[in-house]
């Protein structure tokens, strides 16, 4: 090999290699970034109400009191993440010998079913923003069944309302969803 096919050799190896590092030092700084954003969802549920201005029960008179019940699914905004969810409502009175005079009046059990945990368990799933329909439209506090030591109590008297809520997916039915949240307990 004469000095000027050597020259050209070495040059061409020289070229080759300084090609090779430039393209692996250029491979190596190059990147992309993808910021991937995971938000929890929550389902934020409030217990409604319409009930006017009380009608004080009369200890010696049956009562008639308005009171319609149903939970909101509320929206949770731009920045939220809201689910679908089950919704369970029970009852409680503030005086359990006076709560055994009361009876619930319009009572929908095409929507809403009572178990025997004293829960009653809306059957459909509640969308972000949406509500149920109402568990009843009121009661009624039956005088004949309230024993006269309670009668100075009826002015305190109040029907409490309570509501838990799980999310819906993955479960087929409200029953399987409120059983898988039972045995996590």
């Amino acid at each position: 090999m004469t000095g000027r096919k050597k020259r050209i050799t070495v040059l061409a190896a020289t070229m080759g290699i300084l090609v090779t590092v430039q393209g692996i030092a250029a491979y190596q700084s190059a990147f992309d970034a993808a910021e991937n954003i995971i938000r929890a969802g929550s389902n934020t549920t409030e217990i409604g109400e319409e009930f006017p201005s009380p009608t004080p029960v009369a200890p010696d008179k049956n009562t008639d009191i308005t009171k319609k019940i149903w939970v909101t699914n509320r929206e949770q905004g731009a920045d939220g993440v809201s689910v679908d969810c089950y919704v369970r409502v029970s009852l409680a009175y503030s005086n359990s010998d006076i709560g055994r005079a009361v009876t619930m009046k319009g009572q929908n059990t095409t929507d809403w079913v009572y178990s025997d945990d004293g829960f009653y368990y809306y059957k459909n799933v509640l969308k972000e923003g949406e509500s149920t329909r109402p568990l009843c439209t009121g009661f009624m506090v039956e005088a004949e069944k309230i024993e006269k030591t309670y009668w100075k109590e009826l002015k305190d008297f109040q029907i409490q309302v309570y509501e838990e809520s799980v999310e819906a997916k993955p479960y087929e039915s409200y029953q399987a969803a409120w059983e898988a949240y039972e045995k996590q307990g």
